[in-house]
């Protein structure tokens, strides 16, 4: 009698793999929201949403301006962060979190909208 044994595998996660250069570059979503994020970690934006209605998600409030970026390196499967200084308002600093989706930033860069939710603001990148 042969023993059989099957070995199974999946496919590693395909969030992680984002560098810099792969998401420099003008990204659009929903509303006119434009970023542009620099190579030199300097960004410029219009019509940021920061803030969304509990309701229905929709964006009530925005950031137009210019800031900083950074990614956060991850050897994980899981949806890179991307760390925005957005500047300062009455002598407060303003920030926000974007996530990259899929390998490379396939899936496009997007705003977590709840926690508790799947929703996301989306931005993409035109070919």
């Amino acid at each position: 009698m042969a023993l059989v044994v099957w070995i199974l595998t999946t496919a590693a996660p395909s969030g992680g793999s984002a560098k810099e250069s792969d998401l420099v570059g003008i990204w659009h979503g929903r509303q006119g929201a434009e970023l542009t994020l620099r190579a030199d970690g300097t960004l410029a934006t219009a019509n940021f949403p920061t803030s969304f209605a509990s309701d229905d998600e929709t964006p009530v409030e925005f950031f137009t301006g210019n800031g900083t970026w950074t990614l956060e390196k991850k050897d994980s499967g899981e949806d890179q962060d991307i760390k925005l200084s957005l500047g300062e308002t009455a002598g407060s600093k303003q920030g926000a979190w974007l996530r990259v989706a899929g390998k490379n930033a396939g899936g496009g860069i997007y705003v977590p909208i709840s926690v508790d939710r799947p929703k996301k603001f989306v931005f993409s990148k035109p070919s």
